[in-house]
C-alpha cells in the first residue's frame, strides 16, 4: 500500500498497552444509543439519524463494540461495517473524552482486528481527519497507511485521509 500520511511512516508495529482498562466489551444494545449519539457530537462532530445506529447493528453486530465501564455506560465503541467483499470498515470509532488515553481504544482496536479475523476479511478500512494527527499516530500502531486524499469528506469541508490495512 502507498502511504500519504507523513505521520505513518516509523510507526510501531503493534501497539502494547501497560494495563487493560476497566471496560467490559459488548455489542451495542438499544439502551447504548443516547451515550453513543452524544460521544459521536463530541469527538467525531458529526450528527447522524439515531436509527443509523440500530440498522447498522443487526447488519454486524459482533462488529458494533461497545467499551461498558463498571456502570454499564459506554465509555467508548467501535461500529464497523461489511460493505464490500472480504473487507471491513470502520465506520466510527470514538472514546468518551474523559476516558480518552486509558487504553480502551487499544482494546477496542485489538478486539474488532481479531473479529475481523475470525470473520476471515483479508483488510479493515477507515477515515480519519487530515488534522487529526493523534488518531492518524494511533491507526499507525495498528499498521494503517494512509492510501488516499478524501477531498472536502466530512460535513464542515475538512478533507480526510482514507487509511487501510492487510489482515495476516
Amino acid at each position: 500500500m502507498r502511504c500519504i500520511a507523513d505521520s505513518a511512516v516509523g510507526a510501531e508495529a503493534s501497539p502494547a498497552p501497560e494495563s487493560r482498562p476497566a471496560v467490559t466489551l459488548r455489542e451495542f444494545r438499544a439502551m447504548d444509543l443516547l451515550h453513543v449519539v452524544a460521544i459521536v457530537a463530541e469527538a467525531l462532530h458529526e450528527h447522524y439519524d439515531p436509527a443509523l445506529y440500530g440498522s447498522l447493528a443487526t447488519e454486524w453486530p459482533r462488529g458494533f463494540l461497545i467499551a461498558a465501564d463498571t456502570s454499564d455506560v459506554p465509555a467508548g465503541f467501535l461500529l464497523g461495517v461489511n460493505q464490500v467483499a472480504g473487507e471491513a470498515r470502520v465506520l466510527m470509532f470514538a472514546i468518551d473524552r474523559q476516558r480518552r488515553s486509558q487504553g480502551i481504544g487499544t482494546l477496542l482496536m485489538s478486539s474488532f482486528l481479531e473479529r475481523c479475523r475470525e470473520r476471515g476479511f483479508r483488510r479493515v478500512t477507515l477515515e480519519v481527519r487530515v488534522s487529526n494527527a493523534t488518531a492518524i499516530r494511533f491507526y499507525s500502531r495498528y499498521q494503517f497507511s494512509a492510501v488516499d486524499l478524501l477531498r472536502s469528506y466530512y460535513s464542515d469541508g475538512e478533507n480526510g485521509y482514507q487509511m487501510a490495512r492487510d489482515l495476516r
